[in-house]
């Protein structure tokens, strides 16, 4: 099922040119920095968004490895700035981006156990900047 969502949501992704003006201030950033985009959705009512924040994204060690790669936004389901494409009712929902072309090269929906999550990162970082 995984794998299904992982295509679906890279071929409806890549239908679309992606706008927004927070894309637009991070992408300047991560090249600066050198790196890439990571975006994150969640939902205030969804469990696992809360776990995936929890064991993931506010644990120190976790987040220090993606800081020092990614540059993170994290955005609410509902947010209106975020592009229509990214407003998907599977949350959590994640999307590695380059931030030049603003390419999606990687995205998944549904919780992820934190180091499956660091080492899919790790590929998607390592296939596009090295």
């Amino acid at each position: 099922m995984r794998s299904f969502l992982k295509i679906f949501l890279l071929v409806a992704f890549s239908l679309f040119t992606l706008h927004a003006d927070f894309l637009e201030a991070e992408s300047a950033k991560a090249l600066k920095e050198k790196k890439l985009i990571l975006l994150y959705i969640e939902s205030d009512n969804c469990p696992y968004c809360r776990k995936m924040k929890k064991e993931i994204f506010d644990e120190a060690t976790y987040r220090k490895k993606i800081d020092e790669k990614f540059i993170f936004v994290s955005k609410k389901s509902n947010d209106p700035t975020l592009p229509a494409v990214f407003r998907t009712p599977a949350v959590p929902a994640n999307a590695v981006l380059v931030p030049a072309t603003k390419e999606i090269i990687d995205a998944y929906t549904g919780y992820i156990e934190p180091k499956m999550f660091m080492s899919i990162l790790e590929n998607a970082y390592e296939a596009k900047m090295k």
